[in-house]
């Protein structure tokens, strides 16, 4: 295989020439551990509830979420968390509780990773990408 005979430095001029050449987003040669394992979502009307207490969520994914918060002593870097999620569709709001640790808190917010989902976890996540999409397509038209 090519690939494994080339430097980085061939590795950034090749990225670089495919993205001004419009062939590429200069992800050919990306590292595999600096790619995200699931997509992210955003701009839905979303919280998550930890320890009784409601956070808007910046964004998710199916492998873990990212909200907003001022930082906090009770949630640390490590610290396994319940999680409840609510997530405002135009038709139902969707409950999920999931287990989850730990594994950013910055100044303007916290980051978790999910435990692995359950099976009724999956599906409802499966019915806010549903709604996603959904709500997606109806933007598309009406523009």
């Amino acid at each position: 295989m090519i690939a494994g005979w080339v430097t980085k430095g061939d590795k950034h001029m090749i990225n670089k020439i495919l993205s001004k050449l419009g062939l590429g987003d200069g992800s050919l040669y990306q590292e595999v551990d600096t790619r995200r394992k699931h997509l992210r979502h955003g701009g839905l009307q979303a919280e998550v509830v930890v320890q009784d207490r409601a956070f808007g969520v910046k964004d998710w994914s199916l492998g873990g979420v990212c909200f907003e918060t001022l930082p906090d002593p009770h949630m640390v870097v490590g610290d396994k968390v319940q999680f409840t999620l609510r997530f405002r569709l135009p038709h139902e709001t969707v409950i999920i509780k999931q287990a989850g640790r730990i594994v950013r808190a910055a100044k303007r917010g916290i980051a978790a990773e999910f435990m692995p989902l359950s099976p009724e976890a999956r599906r409802k996540f499966a019915r806010v990408i549903d709604g996603l999409h959904a709500a997606q397509f109806v933007e598309s038209q009406v523009a």
